[in-house]
């Protein structure tokens, strides 16, 4: 026991010694972010941020300490560090260039296509020399370690311990009543994944309002916005409209559904929709910016990659979409329809701005189905009494359609289905008819409140004023690939990405069905062009194209929870703590070839808005 305890004060020893250089190489990020102007909150918040690092340093290190019962192998304790600090010291040097972080696609980029990163062979060399004094300094430091018997350890772990808990507290606080100078350091740290608790801070708030106050900040108008000194640099440029289009201005409802693969829109599982979409622009080859609701949305309602989520997350109300800022601007009224919850991940705030309560309906019925009908009976009711002189912008979002997949028994037109809607999780190739039964009647029920909206629509005598937008979020998967997976969130392939997009224009004449590749960060443009007539160029407001300009070849940017892909030609090139490749039609379907030249333009595109 003796040598135990002997061998955990050296092992502690070394870690604190040793994370010196750690500390100095995170303080690069944190000054990265850091605002001079920042309030004293989120100074103190910057300085707890390390103790993040450590504790999971401290953790990692602990793992290898039986090596130091053996004398010969004792020094690769000092391996974990190394490794640590190799990984931060490259990962400054490629953020500073390309503002994203390492990854494992693209460590396998340098190994395979060195040359077109766009690094020197210079630099790589300046890179290894640093490397190779980083290993000494940690071999020193192991050495330090055996000399420095009288440190505390155990009360300096205790106040590491302690400022972590204040600052992740402090986070909680922060992400809560967004908060600008706490956020602002998420992006910039590399893995960084503070605690968030939006449902234990709403709890609170309710005991202490003066405590809990979320900051709202009223953001400047999108026309005069000024970005020059933004890290988050959306827009480019403040965009323009033109101003001599005296055109009446159009309404346009985004009519949103959950989990809508594409191939489910059909006669016999969405009846009124499929006869509405006759009279519609169709895209066939539309992909979400991700297969998880968060990316997807995010995607549909900015019109950028989902690689700038957490820039927008850092200050949701002052980076409010160009969409609905815009929209707001020129005079519209804005309303959100949701049967989901958009207070989380900020969603509310980036969406809608400071939206009134009045205007941002969410029921909180007992069940997803009870929320969806309260929801289309609200948006028909104010479509029914709105004021025809006002152009608006309504946002429906229906979520029957994820899984428990609820709708009222007159819908249950498609059988047999489950009887434990949930048996998937324990067989994960059982036969997926039943599920795939209960989940197109979802899909039927959430048609029939689409046809309750649209003919109050036509009866209000609006139709002929109103364009609309007919989408998904991300599909849903039924085990297509044979390899267990349900459900989204675990792959790219097209059961779990490609949606259904419908964009109907009153007073067109010829409609068009392409099948040119589309994506959600492809709708804010068009809209913003077609509609409001804004004439500054795309590429300073939105990663996408304009739908009817479509490229005849593009890669599309998506990610999950956890990871992020990039689909190029017919290939997904996906990665997070692991990378893998496949085509978009088969997980099982590994690629001959890899184009890692449109991949790098791709990922270029995820720091194109980032100064």
């Amino acid at each position: 026991m003796n040598v135990f305890l002997h061998h955990l004060q050296f092992a502690s020893r070394y870690i604190l010694i040793s994370f010196i250089t750690t500390l100095l190489l995170l303080t690069a990020f944190i000054y990265a972010a850091y605002d001079h102007k920042a309030t004293t909150t989120s100074f103190l918040y910057a300085l707890s941020i390390p103790s993040y690092y450590y504790l999971l340093y401290l953790f990692i290190t602990l793992l290898f300490m039986p090596l130091l019962f053996f004398k010969r192998v004792a020094v690769f304790i000092i391996l974990p560090k190394i490794l640590i600090d190799t990984f931060l010291f490259i990962d400054i040097l490629v953020f500073n260039v390309y503002r994203f972080h390492i990854d494992m696609l693209f460590i396998e980029m340098i190994i395979f296509d060195f040359e077109g990163i766009g690094i020197s062979w210079g630099m790589g060399l300046l890179a290894i020399a640093l490397i190779f004094f980083g290993i000494g300094l940690q071999v020193y430091f192991f050495r330090k370690a055996k000399q420095l018997t009288n440190m505390n350890t155990l009360a300096i772990n205790m106040s590491i311990l302690s400022l972590f808990i204040l600052g992740q507290g402090a986070h909680i606080w922060g992400n809560y009543t967004k908060h600008e100078g706490i956020l602002a350091y998420t992006p910039y740290m590399p893995y960084y994944a503070p605690i968030t608790s939006t449902g234990k801070m709403a709890s609170l708030q309710s005991y202490f309002p003066e405590l809990v106050v979320v900051n709202s900040g009223i953001s400047a108008p999108i026309i005069k916005q000024q970005n020059s000194s933004q890290r988050f640099n959306y827009p480019i440029k403040p965009i323009t409209f033109d101003e001599s289009n005296k055109d009446k201005p159009l309404n346009v409802l985004m009519f949103v559904v959950e989990s809508w693969r594409a191939d489910m829109l059909t006669n016999e599982i969405t009846p009124y929709i499929a006869n509405f979409a006759q009279s519609s622009h169709r895209f066939d080859e539309h992909y979400s910016g991700g297969n998880v609701t968060v990316s997807g949305l995010f995607s549909l309602m900015y019109g950028l990659n989902p690689s700038y989520l957490s820039s927008a997350q850092s200050a949701p109300f002052k980076y409010q979409t160009i969409l609905t800022k815009s929209f707001a601007q020129q005079g519209y009224d804005i309303a959100s329809y949701s049967g989901s919850n958009f207070n989380r991940f900020g969603m509310k705030p980036m969406f809608f701005g400071d939206i009134s309560s009045n205007e941002y309906i969410y029921p909180r019925k007992s069940s997803s189905s009870k929320n969806d009908l309260a929801v289309a009976s609200k948006v028909a009711a104010d479509i029914s009494s709105s004021n025809t002189e006002k152009p608006w912008f309504k946002f429906v979002f229906l979520t029957s359609s994820h899984h428990d997949y609820d709708y009222p028994e007159q819908h249950r037109k498609f059988l047999p289905t489950p009887n434990i809607t949930a048996e998937f999780l324990v067989n994960k190739h059982i036969h997926a008819q039943p599920f795939l039964n209960d989940y197109q009647n979802s899909l039927h029920y959430i048609d029939s409140l689409f046809k309750k909206i649209h003919q109050a629509l036509v009866n209000s005598g609006q139709s002929q004023d109103t364009l609309i937008i007919v989408t998904s979020d991300h599909g849903e998967e039924f085990n297509d690939n044979k390899q267990g997976f349900w459900g989204h969130g675990s792959n790219f392939t097209k059961s779990q990405t490609t949606v259904p997009l419908l964009v109907h224009i009153p007073g067109t004449g010829e409609v068009v069905r392409e099948s040119s590749r589309s994506a959600h960060v492809d709708i804010v443009p068009t809209l913003l062009k077609h509609v409001l007539k804004v004439d500054s160029p795309i590429s300073h407001f939105s990663s996408g194209f304009d739908l009817f300009n479509l490229p005849r070849s593009r890669g599309v940017a998506m990610s999950s929870y956890k990871d992020k892909a990039y689909l190029v030609d017919n290939t997904v090139y996906s990665s997070g703590l692991l990378t893998n490749k496949y085509h978009i039609k088969d997980f099982n379907k590994k690629p001959d070839t890899i184009n890692y030249q449109q991949l790098q333009i791709l990922r270029q595109q995820d720091s194109h808005f980032l100064q």
